[in-house]
């Protein structure tokens, strides 16, 4: 996986910067305020009514989490900061991806080079990231691949949107229970069960650029007590027609090019379950194209495209030993296989075009166990233990024709950690949660990572929140050990990058319906592995480039009326900084959200409104890109009882032109950022029976 390209919407040289959005969102919130007093006032026949509304009416804030701590409790009582997305905010807010669902959350911010998103948060994200920071799991088993550790969270993901039903973001370090990657955040990923489907869903949706989407799902629960879900779905994408100005010359068509962005992806999912057995299989594949002449190829050339494939298997095993214990244990399975075909041109004029071909493989086995139980009164425990054999690393990088091998480097690693945490009910106010793991990873020294957490329940609506956590991330076998002449160099001497943060915040909850929350931490990170150039070579490189400091402010607001309108607010005030004091590229001074759903008088339809701001962010090139804010509008028909869901969302409604900082290519040096999409649609359909 290489440092992609910028993109640019045709026409779109950065105009001068646009006003921020900040004064919209208070119009926008004051038509939903005023719009869900008319609709608490409104009298509503409850037959009428879709199905999933009448299911979802009295639903609390406060919900119930795993991710957290991998154990089932309350937001409340947790000592980290969590979201909660439901299946219903997917939907209400029309979002078609992973990366687009996390961006909603407080703190969290998105980037990307039209290759991959990225996920930055609490001010931290490089350029040149792979989301080796961030830990993704599905139904609680990590999925980051074994050569990049990358969390695979745009159109490549592994799990179609429509098959979640809820998605945990628990943000701050979480190496005290999951290991290595959980720097700045653990977002776990829940499936759907076969009773929540109950029956054959059938999807499609078209989109800007000529993008076509489907989906067929199964979910039963059958007489013997087994569940069965199964489904398929894919999408195919013509991408938008581009100019990119740092390649307008007339040999390169003034830097206009068409057909060569485009996306198509296909995935499946099945999962057999009967008496706590649940065997698990998915697989998806993506590929995409390289319209930006990401590492020097020859611009406008369609054969420049990658490919990603995942695979995943996973059988785990549940029982309740007693209505106080609970053990689990899984075998699971996974790889993944990255693909880049580039064209570049001749050495000398004349001569032919060269094709090369880079590659990456990872292929991993392991397993964990688990237990779970109240051994008193007032004590929770947690405990296991983990195994993962990575047992083919591999990468290679070769010329077609003639044959020229430049890298082809093969690998094994191994990793292993067991955990403890117990969580103790002091008093009927305050709990204390203490936990730590240690990790083995390869042939490197130990890493112990704790974790202390105190939760006070000042009263029956307010609960104070303390937590020191460390984390850890060890350099991945692309960091390490990938070399392309003239390009990139090897680094096998990395060390561990560490991450130590505090965190104090307060929750006040108004009754069940409207929550108030603030947060401020400060952390520090060790050995932050960077890509720079090197200096005897000048050539790209990762190494422990440093340490980093940081502290924020967070704040929020949520409130759902009696008509099941909502309203989210938040908004973070941050600073992060290296060794020397300087800000950190990509990374804002402040984040702004918001999200709004509330019932309309016609038909059963929802409107969804989403707003999100970023202040202005230094690129790598020590240039700015300015700041920005866009609304997405989703006008959504729930569930309704003749099994149609109808929705339609314009993304980008104000067609704002924006963009995010570029990592370093050197064969496109004067590039310093990728221009983002203006204003796009997308129409959906589901049909169950």
């Amino acid at each position: 996986m290489s440092v992609a390209g910028v993109l640019a919407p045709v026409g779109a040289t950065p105009d001068p910067p646009h006003r921020p959005l900040c004064h919209r969102p208070v119009y926008l919130i004051a038509l939903l305020l005023a719009m869900a007093q008319q609709g608490a006032q409104a009298s509503q026949d409850l037959t009428d009514l879709p199905l999933e509304q009448l299911m979802n009416e009295s639903k609390l804030i406060d919900a119930s989490i795993v991710g957290a701590s991998r154990f089932r409790q309350r937001v409340s009582t947790t000592p980290s900061a969590v979201t909660v997305i439901s299946r219903e905010d997917i939907q209400q807010y029309g979002w078609r991806t992973v990366a687009e669902a996390v961006r909603s959350v407080p703190g969290f911010y998105v980037h990307s080079d039209r290759s991959y998103n990225y996920i930055g948060t609490r001010g931290f994200a490089r350029p040149q990231d792979y989301n080796s920071r961030v830990l993704l799991l599905i139904d609680g088993q990590r999925t980051n691949d074994a050569v990049y550790d990358t969390a695979y969270v745009g159109s490549e993901q592994l799990i179609d949107i429509d098959l979640v039903e809820r998605i945990e973001v628990v943000r701050g370090p979480g190496s005290s229970v999951y290991g290595g990657n959980a720097l700045f955040g653990v977002i776990n990923i829940i499936t759907r069960t076969a009773q929540q489907i109950d029956g054959v869903e059938i999807g499609a949706a078209y989109s800007s650029f000529s993008t076509v989407y489907g989906r067929a799902t199964y979910g039963k629960r059958l007489d013997n007590g087994a569940e069965i879900v199964a489904s398929v779905s894919g999408s195919d994408s013509q991408g938008p027609d581009l100019c990119f100005p740092e390649f307008d010359m007339p040999e390169t068509s003034f830097g206009r090019t068409s057909g060569t962005a485009f996306d198509r992806s296909s995935r499946f999912y099945a999962r057999l379950s009967q008496q706590g057995l649940t065997l698990t299989a998915a697989g998806s594949q993506r590929q995409n194209g390289n319209p930006g002449a990401a590492y020097g190829v020859v611009f406008d050339d369609p054969d420049n495209k990658q490919t990603d494939q995942q695979a995943y298997a996973n059988l785990s095993y549940t029982r309740s030993l007693s209505p106080d214990t609970e053990i689990s244990a899984r075998l699971f399975w996974g790889e993944y296989r990255f693909g880049l075909n580039a064209v570049y041109a001749g050495a000398n004029a004349g001569e032919p075009e060269v094709r090369n071909h880079d590659r990456g493989l990872a292929s991993w086995w392991g397993s964990e166990a688990k237990l779970v139980t109240a051994w008193s009164e007032r004590n929770q425990l947690v405990s296991g233990l983990e195994y993962q054999s990575n047992y083919r690393q591999k990468q290679w990088t070769y010329d077609v024709a003639p044959y020229q091998s430049f890298l082809d480097d093969r690998h094994q690693s191994e990793r292993s950690g067991v955990f403890l945490q117990n969580d103790f009910q002091w008093t009927e106010a305050f709990k204390v949660s203490l936990g730590a793991r240690y990790d083995k990873v390869g042939s490197a020294s130990g890493e112990l990572s704790p974790r202390l957490g105190v939760v006070y329940r000042w009263s029956q609506q307010t609960v104070w929140k303390l937590l020191y956590g460390s984390a850890f991330r060890p350099g991945n076998a692309f960091e390490k050990f990938y070399t392309f002449p003239g390009q990139q160099i090897a680094n096998k001497q990395l060390q561990p990058e560490k991450l130590k943060t505090w965190e104090a915040g307060v929750e006040h909850y108004l009754g069940k319906q409207t929550r108030l929350a603030a947060t401020t931490y400060y952390y520090t990170m060790e050995n932050l592995i960077e890509q720079v150039t090197e200096a005897d070579s000048g050539l790209l490189q990762y190494q422990n480039a440093g340490n980093v400091k940081a502290q924020g402010l967070e704040f929020e607001a949520e409130h759902q009326w009696d008509n099941s309108a909502r309203m989210r607010l938040s908004l973070d005030l941050l600073k992060t900084q290296n060794a020397q004091g300087e800000q950190l590229s990509n990374s804002p001074h402040a984040i702004g959200k918001f999200l709004g759903s509330l019932p309309l008088p016609w038909m059963g339809l929802r409107l969804g409104v989403e707003g999100q701001w970023l202040s202005s962010r230094k690129t790598d090139a020590d240039t700015t890109v300015p700041g920005y804010g866009v609304v997405n509008l989703t006008l959504l028909r729930p569930m309704a009882r003749d099994g149609w869901q109808l929705s339609a969302s314009v993304f980008n409604l104000l067609d704002r032109k924006f963009a995010d900082p570029a990592a370093p290519d050197l064969g496109v040096p004067m590039r310093d950022r990728f221009v983002q999409d203006g204003r796009t649609f997308r129409v959906k359909a589901v049909y169950r029976f």
